[in-house]
C-alpha cells in the first residue's frame, strides 16, 4: 500500500486497529449520527417542498401564457377580416368620388352621406397615423412633437365622442355638433386608441421634466428647453381651463409666471443635485489627491455651464427675444434652406407658448442668482480648503481652469457664437446688479485695493462706502460674482493657517529644546548654537515654503496682477503677525521665574533671536514696504482711508499704559486698539484676540499643566504657579495691527525695523541676565573676599598689612621689635614710612579671569564668523551698519553682555562697600581707618578697573545704556577719593601712581592672553622687563617692586585651533593603502641587506603585512 493509500485509510477510518470506544462513547456516536440523519431528512423534505412551489407557480405562468397567446391567435386571425372592411370602405369611397364626379347632381340627401362617410374615413386615418407620430417624436426624444400629437388626436378624439374625459380636457372642446354619428366601427378604434395613448401624456411630462433637469449646455441645448416647455404647456390641464375668451391677458400671465417657476425650480433642483455631489470628505489621503481634484473640478465645470447657459442665456433667447439656435452650427456655416427649416422649427415651438414679461423673467433671475451664488461660493470654499490641504498645485490648475470657463477670450467666444444675442446683452436684459449683489461680497466696481484679503469688514464697508455706484457701470461676471474672492480669501485663510503651523511649530521645537537642554554649567556653546540655527534656518525655510505655495495659486495671466497684489498684501499682513507673536511668545517665555543661577533659557532664547536677525533671508521680500496694504491701496486708485498710523496706536498705548513701563495687559491691548481704530472699519479688539490667538488659548488654559511645554495651536498657555503675564509691547501691538496700520517704508517704525528692534530688545535683554548668572559664582567670591580686604584694612597696622601682603623681608626678630616699637604704630598718616607696592589684588584678577574664563567657554568658533555677508545685506534687512563700525556678531555680544554685568558689578560692589562700611556713609572717616600701604593698595584696584573697562577696552559693551555711564561716575569718583587719600597719607604720590602703571602693564603682559580676550588687544601694554628695585623713593626713600613670579605665555593668534574636516571614507582607505604600500616597498628594499635572522626587521615586516591586510 503506498504512502497516499495510508493516508486516504487514515483519514476515513476514524478508529483504527490499536483504538477503542467505551460503552458510553459509543451511545454517544449513536445519537449523534441518529441526529445528523434526522436532519438531513428534514432538510431534504424542505428543498423538495420549494422546489415543488416553484414548480406549480412555473405551471401557472404556462396556463397564462397559453391564454394570452390564444387571445393573440384570435386577433391575428381577426386582423385580415378587418383590413378586408377597410379596403372595401375605401374603395367604397372612390367609388363614390368617381360617381360624383360623373353625376354631380345628386339629391341633398346622398350628398350629406357621402360628406359623413368621408369624415368619417378622415377621422380614422388621424386615428392611425398619430399614434405612430407620437412614438416615432418620443423615440426621437422630441418632447414638443410628442405632445403637439397627443393634443391633435385628443382633439380628433373630443371632437366625434364625450366619453373620453383625458381627450375633453387636454383639447378644450366642450361641446359636439348634434349631427355627428359614429360607426361602430369608429368608436372601436377610438376606444382602442384612447386605451392605447391615455399614458403617453405623462411619459411625455416626465421626459420634458427630465430634460430641464439636466444641463441644457451639454444636452439638446435652448431647442431642447423650449421643446420641453412648450410640452409641459400643452399638456397642462390648467391651460385648457383657463383658455375661455373672458380670460383676457391674465391667462397667459398666469402661464408665463408658472413656466418660468417651474424652470427655476428645475434649475435649482440641478445645482442642489450637484452640490451635494461636490460635499467631499474631511480628509483627504494624498494618494486619492489627484482624484478627488479631479472630480471637484468636473462639477465646477458643470455648475459654472448650468449658471451660464441655463440661468442667463437661453432664458433670455426663450422667453424674452423668443428665438434661439436650433443647431450648433455657426451662423454663416447654415444655407438658406437650412435656416428656413429652423426657423419653422423655432416657430412651431414658440407659437405654443404665451408672451412672457421681461422684467418679471430679470427679477426672477436674479433672485434665484441672489440665493444660489452664495451657496455656491460657500460650497466651493470648503472643497478648496479640502484640496488646499493637500494639494496646492492642483488648485492652481483648477482656478486657471474655472477662470477659462467663465472669463477666458474662448468661453466669452463660445458664448457670444449663438447668432441670437451676445452674452453681454443676455446678463443686461436677464441680471439686475443691485439684486445680486445684495447681501454678498460680489462688486467688481469696488477698487479691490481698499479691501484687505478676506476682511469681510472691509468687504462690508466697501459695498456701504460704495451703494451709489451700483448703476451700469458695474458688470456682472460670474468669476468675479463666485470664485474671485473666495480664491482670495482661500488664499489668505490657507496663509492663515500655514503660518499659524509655522508658528506652532517653531515654539513647539524651542520648548522641547529648552526642555531637553542640559544644566546650565554642563551647556556646551556648539550645542546651544545648533539649536537655535536649526530653528532660525526652519523657520527662514518654512516663510519661503508657505510664499512660494502661495505663489502657485497665481496661474492665469488675465488677473496676474491683481492677485499678486492681493497675495503680496496678505503675506505682508501674515508675516508681520507671526513675527509680532512669535516675538510677544520669546518675551514671555522670559518672563517665567526660574532659579537664580540657571540661565539657559536665556542663553537659548538669546542666540535664537540674534541668528533671527540675520538667518532670516526671506523678511525683506516678505515684508516689502511696496507691499503694504496702505500702499497697494494707493497704486490701486483709492487711498488707505480707514488705516491709522503709528503715532496714533502709540497715543493709545500709552494712555493704557499706566506705569510707564512699556507694557500693558491684554485687555488694555484690547480697549487701545479698539480706540485707536475708533472710526474705522477695523475691530481693534477682534484684531488683537484673532493674531494672538486668545480664542484657543483661553479655552485651553484650564487644561494646561506646566509652564515649559503646553501650547495649543503654537500660542503658550502656562499653568498659574509659573505663568508669564500676558501683555504685549507697542512694537508687538504695531506688528499685530498691520492690517490697518500704516508702517514707515523703511528706518525703525517700518515693518522690517520693527521686527530688527524687537529682537535687539530680547537678545539686550536675555544675554543681561545670563551673564548675570554667569557671573554669579565668581561675583559672591569676589565681593566676600572684597568685604574682608576693607575690614582688615580699616583695623590693622600699615605694618601688619604689609606683613599679611608679603610686602617685607626682615627677620622674625626684627619684626618682634617692630611690632612692638610704638613709634610704628599706625597714629598718623604723616608719618614718613617705607613704602612698597605690591602686585594687584588677586580677588580682582580672578574675577576678570573669570569673565574671560565664562566667555571662552561660552562661545564657539561659529560664534566669530560675521553674522552677514555683507553691508548691502544687512541693509536689505534693516541692520544698519556702516564700513567702520564692527560687526556684531554673537562673540561681540556675548562679550559686551558679560563686560557690562562685570563693570556694573565691581563699580556697585566697591561702591556699597567703601561707602557703607560700618553703617556709615562717610567715605573720608573710613578711608582715615585704612593704612597707606592699603590705600595704595585699593587705589591699584580701582584703578586697575577703570583702566581695563573705561581705557584698555577696545570692544566696548553690548550697549551703552545708562548704568554704563553711572559705573564710569563711580570708578571716577572712587579714583579721585583714593588718590586724595594717598597723596595725604605719602608725599611723592606721582611716584605712587608711576609704580602702579608699571604694575598695570605687568599684569596685562603676564595676563594679557586671557584679558585680550575681553579686553582687546593693545600694543602699548608690551614693557620691557621690570628691574626688582625702582630708586623712586618717597623724599630718598626707594620704592620696592616685588618681582613676578608669572612667566608670560606664548602669544596665540587664535582663540580656536582649526577642527579638521572628516574626509571621505573611501578616499581615506585609498590614501592608506597607497601610504602603506609605499612603506612595505621601501621596507623590502631595505630589508635586502640585512639577515633573515633579524628579529627587529622581521617583526617590522610581520607588522606592516598586517597593517596592510587591514587596510585593504
Amino acid at each position: 500500500m503506498s504512502y497516499a493509500d495510508a493516508q486516504y485509510q487514515e483519514a476515513y477510518e476514524p478508529q483504527g486497529q490499536n483504538n477503542s470506544m467505551t460503552i458510553d462513547e459509543m451511545r454517544i456516536l449513536h445519537r449523534t449520527a441518529l441526529a445528523e440523519a434526522e436532519s438531513k431528512r428534514t432538510e431534504l423534505r424542505l428543498v423538495l417542498a420549494s422546489r415543488y412551489r416553484e414548480l406549480v407557480g412555473s405551471s401557472d405562468e404556462v396556463i397564462s401564457m397559453k391564454e394570452r397567446a390564444e387571445e393573440l391567435n384570435a386577433l391575428v386571425i381577426a386582423l385580415p377580416e378587418l383590413v378586408e372592411r377597410v379596403v372595401q370602405s375605401a374603395d367604397a369611397s372612390d367609388a363614390r368620388g368617381s360617381t360624383e364626379k360623373l353625376t354631380p347632381h345628386i339629391s341633398p340627401k346622398g350628398e350629406g352621406k357621402d360628406e359623413k362617410e368621408s369624415s368619417l374615413v378622415a377621422v380614422r386615418s388621424e386615428l392611425s397615423r398619430l399614434p405612430r407620430e407620437i412614438h416615432r417624436c418620443l423615440d426621437d426624444k422630441n418632447v414638443h412633437g410628442a405632445a403637439a400629437a397627443l393634443i391633435s388626436l385628443f382633439e380628433v378624439i373630443s371632437s366625434r365622442s364625450k366619453s373620453y374625459p383625458l381627450a375633453n380636457l387636454l383639447s378644450g372642446s366642450e361641446q359636439i355638433p348634434d349631427n355627428i354619428t359614429n360607426s361602430p366601427l369608429l368608436e372601436t378604434q377610438m376606444r382602442m386608441v384612447y386605451l392605447h395613448v391615455q399614458t403617453l401624456p405623462a411619459r411625455v411630462e416626465k421626459l420634458a421634466r427630465r430634460v430641464l433637469l439636466q444641463s441644457a449646455a451639454k444636452h439638446g441645448g435652448a431647442r431642447g428647453t423650449a421643446a420641453a416647455l412648450s410640452a409641459l404647456d400643452l399638456l397642462d390641464v390648467g391651460r385648457q381651463k383657463n383658455a375661455a375668451p373672458s380670460s383676457g391677458p391674465s391667462q397667459f400671465t398666469s402661464r408665463s409666471t408658472k413656466l418660468i417657476d417651474l424652470y427655476y425650480e428645475s434649475k435649482a433642483q440641478l445645482l442642489n443635485k450637484l452640490l451635494n455631489r461636490l460635499t467631499l470628505p474631511t480628509s483627504v489621503s494624498a494618494a486619492d489627491a489627484t482624484s478627488v481634484a479631479n472630480s471637484a473640478e468636473f462639477i465646477l465645470s458643470k455648475i459654472v455651464l448650468i449658471l451660464q447657459y441655463d440661468v442667463i442665456l437661453h432664458p433670455y433667447q426663450i422667453f424674452v427675444q423668443r428665438n434661439f439656435p436650433v443647431t450648433n452650427a455657426h451662423e454663416k456655416d447654415v444655407t438658406e434652406e437650412a435656416k428656413t427649416k429652423n426657423k419653422k422649427i423655432v416657430n412651431d415651438i414658440m407659437s405654443s407658448m404665451p408672451r412672457f414679461d421681461s422684467d418679471l423673467l430679470k427679477s426672477k433671475a436674479s433672485r434665484f442668482l441672489a440665493a444660489h451664488l452664495p451657496l455656491i461660493r460657500t460650497k466651493v470654499k470648503s472643497v478648496l480648503m479640502i484640496i488646499a490641504g493637500t494639494t496646492a498645485s492642483k488648485l492652481g490648475q483648477i482656478r486657471q481652469s474655472l477662470y477659462d470657463k467663465t472669463d477666458g477670450i474662448e468661453c466669452m467666444n463660445a458664448l457670444d457664437s449663438s447668432g441670437v444675442c451676445t452674452w453681454d446683452e443676455a446678463v443686461s436684459g436677464m441680471v439686475d446688479i443691485r439684486v445680486v449683489s445684495h447681501g454678498t461680497s460680489f462688486a467688481p466696481a469696488v477698487d479691490s485695493g481698499k479691501l484687505s484679503i478676506g476682511d469681510d469688514q472691509g468687504v462690508a464697508a466697501s459695498n456701504g462706502h460704495n451703494g451709489q455706484q451700483l448703476g451700469s457701470s458695474r458688470r456682472f461676471s460670474l468669476w468675479g460674482a463666485l470664485f474671485s474672492n473666495t480664491f482670495s480669501s482661500l488664499v489668505h485663510s490657507l496663509l492663515t493657517t500655514s503660518f499659524h503651523s509655522v508658528h506652532a511649530r517653531v515654539v513647539s521645537t524651542l520648548r522641547t529644546s529648552l526642555a531637553r537642554a542640559p544644566p546650565f554649567e554642563y551647556m556646551l556653546p556648539h550645542e546651544a548654537h545648533r539649536n537655535a540655527l536649526r530653528i532660525a534656518t526652519d523657520l527662514d525655510a518654512s516663510l519661503r515654503k508657505v510664499s512660494d505655495d502661495a505663489h502657485e495659486l497665481l496661474v492665469h495671466a488675465e488677473e496676474r496682477e491683481e492677485s499678486e497684489r492681493r497675495l503680496r498684501q496678505s503675506l505682508y499682513v501674515q508675516t508681520c503677525e507671526i513675527m509680532g507673536r512669535l516675538l510677544n511668545e520669546l518675551r514671555r517665555m522670559l518672563l517665567v521665574k526660574q532659579k537664580e543661577e540657571d540661565a539657559i533659557k536665556e542663553l537659548i532664547v538669546g542666540r535664537l533671536c540674534h541668528l533671527l536677525k540675520f538667518r532670516l533671508a526671506s523678511l525683506p521680500n516678505l515684508l516689502d514696504p511696496k507691499s503694504s496694504p496702505a500702499v497697494l491701496a494707493g497704486l490701486g486708485g483709492g487711498k488707505s482711508t480707514g488705516m491709522i498710523s503709528l503715532m496714533e496706536l502709540s497715543s493709545s498705548f500709552d494712555l493704557a499704559d499706566d506705569d510707564d513701563d512699556g507694557l500693558i495687559s491684554i485687555e488694555e491691548a484690547m480697549e487701545a486698539m479698539e480706540s485707536a481704530f475708533s472710526g474705522t472699519h477695523f475691530q481693534g479688539a477682534e484684531m488683537v484676540r484673532d493674531t494672538l490667538l486668545l480664542s484657543t488659548t483661553q479655552s485651553a488654559a484650564g487644561d494646561a499643566a506646566n509652564g515649559v511645554t503646553n501650547r495649543t495651536n503654537g500660542s503658550f498657555v502656562p499653568n498659574k504657579q509659573s505663568s508669564a503675564p500676558q501683555n504685549v509691547t507697542l512694537s508687538e501691538l504695531a506688528l499685530l495691527s498691520a492690517k490697518g496700520l500704516r508702517h514707515d517704508a523703511s528706518g525703525p517704525q517700518s515693518a522690517l525695523g520693527t521686527v530688527q528692534s524687537s529682537l535687539d530688545e530680547i537678545v539686550t535683554r536675555c544675554f543681561k541676565v545670563w551673564a548675570q548668572a554667569a557671573l554669579s559664582p565668581p561675583l559672591k567670591s569676589f565681593r566676600t573676599k572684597l568685604r574682608e580686604t576693607i575690614e582688615v584694612s580699616s583695623t590693622v597696622s600699615d605694618f601688619e598689612w604689609r606683613r599679611m601682603n608679603g610686602l617685607i623681608d626682615k627677620d622674625d626678630d626684627d619684626l618682634l621689635k617692630e611690632i612692638h616699637d610704638p613709634t610704628t604704630f599706625n597714629d598718623g598718616l604723616t608719618q614718613r614710612q617705607k613704602i612698597v607696592v605690591g602686585h594687584l589684588s588677586p580677588h580682582f584678577l580672578s574675577y576678570l579671569l573669570a569673565v574671560a574664563t565664562v566667555l571662552n567657554r561660552s562661545i564657539c568658533p561659529a560664534d566669530s564668523l560675521p553674522p552677514i555677508p555683507s553691508l548691502d545685506y544687512a541693509r536689505a534687512l534693516g541692520i544698519c551698519f556702516s564700513e567702520e563700525e564692527e560687526t556684531v556678531n554673537m562673540m561681540v555680544t556675548i562679550r559686551g553682555s558679560l563686560l557690562g554685568e562685570a563693570v556694573q558689578s565691581m563699580s556697585r560692589s566697591l561702591k556699597e562697600e567703601i561707602c557703607n562700611m560700618h553703617g556709615t556713609a562717610d567715605k573720608s572717616e573710613i578711608l582715615k581707618q585704612c593704612s597707606p600701604s592699603s590705600l595704595i593698595q585699593l587705589l591699584m584696584d580701582v584703578k586697575f578697573v577703570n583702566r581695563c573697562f573705561f581705557e584698555r577696552n577696545r570692544n566696548g559693551f553690548l550697549s551703552t545704556s545708562d548704568f554704563i555711564d553711572d559705573s564710569r561716575g563711580i570708578m571716577a569718583q572712587l579714583s579721585q577719593m583714593l588718590s586724595d587719600s594717598v597723596n595725604t597719607a605719602v608725599e611723592d604720590g606721582l611716584s605712587i601712581d608711576r609704580a602702579i602703571s608699571e604694575r598695570h602693564s605687568q599684569i596685562f603682559v603676564s595676563c594679557g592672553l586671557f584679558l585680550s580676550s575681553i579686553f582687546g588687544e593693545d600694543d602699548d601694554d608690551k614693557i620691557s622687563p621690570l628691574s626688582d628695585s625702582v630708586s623712586n623713593g618717597v623724599k630718598g626713600t626707594p620704592l620696592l617692586l616685588s618681582s613676578s613670579l608669572v612667566t608670560n605665555p606664548l602669544a596665540s593668534s587664535r582663540r580656536f585651533t582649526l577642527l579638521p574636516i572628516q574626509a571621505e571614507k573611501s578616499l581615506t582607505e585609498l590614501q592608506l593603502r597607497g601610504r602603506y604600500g609605499k612603506k612595505v616597498r621601501e621596507e623590502k628594499e631595505s630589508n635586502k641587506d640585512v639577515s633573515s635572522g633579524n628579529a627587529l626587521g622581521s617583526g617590522f615586516g610581520f607588522l606592516s603585512s598586517m597593517l596592510s591586510t587591514k587596510t585593504r
